[in-house]
């Protein structure tokens, strides 16, 4: 496609960049624009996942276009320069700074992303996977880089935009009509003024992040009638022996062993946190259990419950392959948590305190419920709720973590017969 010469109007006569440069030239400004003010105001915590995922994504497609639009300079003829001297030194070494930064942006945010200390997944628009290059560590150094050239890019953004300006109202020469749909630099202004719109509503829509006090960090994410309090010790709890419990033994020798109970499947176990004001809801999808309970006689009780903490989902397949890592489960070398327990009290209508001890992560520490149990007979609907504190057994240490709540909570219900 060739470059044509039109006179539009009363300007001078130009030489138009072609369809496809000029195509380019807007789609890149405006994801440019976009792009630079949704990373000066997304939320730094794991309430900005989504819009971290949604930026790597523009900033890989900023790339693959800059690319692009790279080739086709070098391949296709373009307008001839207007100026000479120092200012049309200027415009050239804007134009070759930003293909610089439209290239080197992405690829450190890329190099940043490849070697953070959290192995997040990349999809790109949640479809297609990014793989990580193959570098090693100094994330830090990638971010500080990443970061400079955000603000070197806001330079060459006003630069540019000045210079533009110049060209139309004080030189007069007809310069925006060289990148214009139609050849009118009235549609340049128009789009250009697009292109701000973009940087100016992005904040806007993305909102401030949300700033946590101390009473935010105290309270539990959700408030309800049958909160526990946490359970925090300073040392690991050992599972006590059988003679350790004499009162125990002793009701269990005369009321004789408990009945076993088997769990039906299609129960749910699930759990939810506070992240910055914001809920986030998940559940295992693979747990069991091996239950021997009294209604009547609930100090006869022997419950374990294992769950397969592979299982857990937030619903989005990158989200869960975080909760896998380190910072979080670290499941590969953990791969279930385990509540068992130790003395179970009635508290009347149904309802029981079950103290107990749980295993994950590696650590082990005394964790209390409560349940209720629906029915009659052989088959009981089992519900009920713990509230765990995630900071004793190091679950979400790192950065993604920033925002979350100390507690999380955890509700289950399963039918169950003997």
């Amino acid at each position: 496609m060739r470059d044509t010469v039109l006179t539009i109007d009363d300007t001078p006569a130009v030489t138009r960049y072609s369809r496809v440069a000029i195509w380019l030239h807007w789609v890149i400004a405006a994801a440019l624009a976009g792009q630079i003010a949704l990373g000066n105001a997304m939320p730094r915590d794991a309430s900005g996942f989504a819009l971290y995922q949604f930026h790597k994504s523009v900033g890989i497609t900023i790339l693959v276009l800059s690319l692009a639009r790279l080739v086709w300079r070098f391949t296709h003829a373009r307008p001839a320069a207007t100026e000479g001297g120092i200012t049309g030194f200027l415009a050239k070494a804007v134009h070759w700074g930003f293909y610089a930064f439209m290239i080197l942006g992405p690829l450190t945010g890329w190099a940043l992303v490849s070697t953070a200390s959290v192995n997040v997944p990349t999809l790109i628009f949640g479809v297609i996977p990014l793989p990580h290059l193959p570098l090693g560590g100094g994330s830090e150094i990638w971010e500080e880089a990443h970061e400079i050239l955000a603000n070197v890019g806001i330079l060459l953004f006003l630069l540019h935009v000045l210079g533009a300006l110049r060209h139309h109202f004080l030189i007069r020469d007809g310069l925006l009509a060289r990148m214009a749909p139609g050849g009118r630099a009235g549609w340049a202004l128009l789009l250009g003024a697009g292109v701000v719109a973009v940087w100016a509503l992005v904040p806007v829509l993305v909102g401030p992040p949300v700033e946590r006090t101390a009473q935010d960090e105290a309270a539990a994410p959700i408030a309800t009638e049958d909160a526990l309090p946490v359970v925090t010790p300073t040392e690991p709890v050992p599972v006590p022996e059988a003679s350790e419990t004499p009162a125990a033994e002793e009701s269990a020798t005369a009321a004789g062993p408990p009945p076993e109970w088997t769990i039906r499947p299609g129960g749910t176990l699930r759990f939810a946190i506070d992240n910055s004001g914001t809920a986030i809801n998940g559940s295992f999808g693979t747990w069991s259990g091996d239950i021997a309970f009294d209604p009547e006689n609930p100090a006869t009780a022997a419950i374990t419950i294992r769950v397969n903490l592979a299982s857990a989902s937030l619903g989005d397949a990158t989200q869960d392959a975080m909760l896998q890592g380190g910072d979080f489960f670290a499941s590969a070398a953990n791969p279930t948590a385990t509540w068992r327990s130790t003395s179970v009290t009635a508290l009347g209508s149904g309802r029981y305190r079950a103290e107990g001890t749980l295993s994950l992560k590696g650590a082990s520490r005394a964790q209390a419920l409560t349940f209720t149990l629906a029915g009659t007979g052989a088959r009981r609907t089992v519900t009920g709720r713990a509230s765990i504190d995630r900071g004793a057994f190091g679950v979400g240490t790192g950065p993604d973590a920033a925002g979350l709540a100390p507690t999380v909570t955890l509700d289950f219900t399963f039918e169950a017969t003997s």
